[in-house]
């Protein structure tokens, strides 16, 4: 079932980066399934974890160039702020991070299962 878990890690991680916009929701679904791809499917978990991460910092630069509007942003409502003696309450966009976060929680997760299950002692029946 592992190795199951891997493979379909694995295509929708290559798929995601396909699709526009819901390309960039689908890394979530597949550092879910790759975290449980523990055993004969870790191979493939890796592979669609490091897929994911690229694919969020170099296929998806709408993302970052909404964080960085955001601070620009911020920085401009401070200074018209400054200005007109307004408060501006602007919050930064950290989607990005989510992301990439929710792919090193995975990768954690995959790893303490794999040593869970490797530590496992298996007794033959006779």
């Amino acid at each position: 079932m592992q190795k199951g878990l891997g493979i379909a890690a694995l295509v929708i991680a290559i798929i995601s980066m396909f699709v526009p916009f819901v390309g960039t929701w689908l890394t979530v679904l597949a550092g879910l399934l790759a975290a449980f791809a523990y055993g004969p499917g870790i191979g493939l978990a890796i592979a669609s974890i490091v897929i994911n991460v690229v694919h969020i910092f170099f296929f998806s630069p709408l993302l970052w160039v909404t964080q960085g509007m955001a601070e620009a942003g911020a920085v401009m409502g401070e200074e018209l702020s400054k200005s007109q003696g307004k408060a501006v309450d602007i919050d930064f966009v950290f989607l990005p991070w989510i992301l990439v976060a929710a792919q090193i929680g995975a990768g954690v997760l995959l790893y303490v299962l794999h040593s869970k299950q490797s530590k496992r002692v298996v007794i033959p029946a006779n």
